[in-house]
């Protein structure tokens, strides 16, 4: 949700942030800007039904482009975040919205599901899962 206390504390997860995760640079070649791009739209069909439906905007166009060119960027393909919204700190960018462990858990949740209905391998899943569960674990600021 968002956050209209100035005074909240930020919490720090005891990590680092994530760090190089092997394979994760080689999948936009294998699923293509498109094939990602249908990942995060499925991603976004479960929003509006989600416990954590209140920290995304009404209309979901343009959070959908942007976390696409982001996903894109982060798997190896063009730098489409960088180039359209400046270098990524999502950390930083999602300060505005508590994001607890059960909103990182529903998070995983919708994405875990537009996963298994990608035609993606198995592997390719699996090295993607790896990182969302290291970079949520990096965004949750409260807890």
């Amino acid at each position: 949700m968002n956050e209209s206390n100035p005074e909240r504390q930020i919490y720090t997860p005891p990590m680092n942030p994530p760090g190089v995760i092997p394979g994760l640079g080689e999948l936009c070649n294998e699923w293509g800007e498109e094939g990602i791009r249908d990942l995060v739209s499925r991603f976004y069909d479960r929003i509006p039904d989600s416990g954590i439906r209140n920290m995304f905007p009404k209309n979901l166009d343009l959070a959908k482009q942007k976390q696409a060119d982001f996903i894109i960027q982060v798997t190896g393909g063009r730098p489409f975040y960088s180039q359209s919204y400046g270098p990524p700190r999502m950390r930083m960018r999602h300060f505005p919205f508590v994001i607890d462990e059960d909103a990182r858990q529903e998070w995983i949740r919708c994405y875990t599901e537009a996963l298994a209905e990608s035609g993606f391998s198995e592997n390719s899943k699996q090295i993607f899962q790896t990182f969302l569960e290291s970079f949520s674990r990096w965004m949750v600021n409260s807890r």
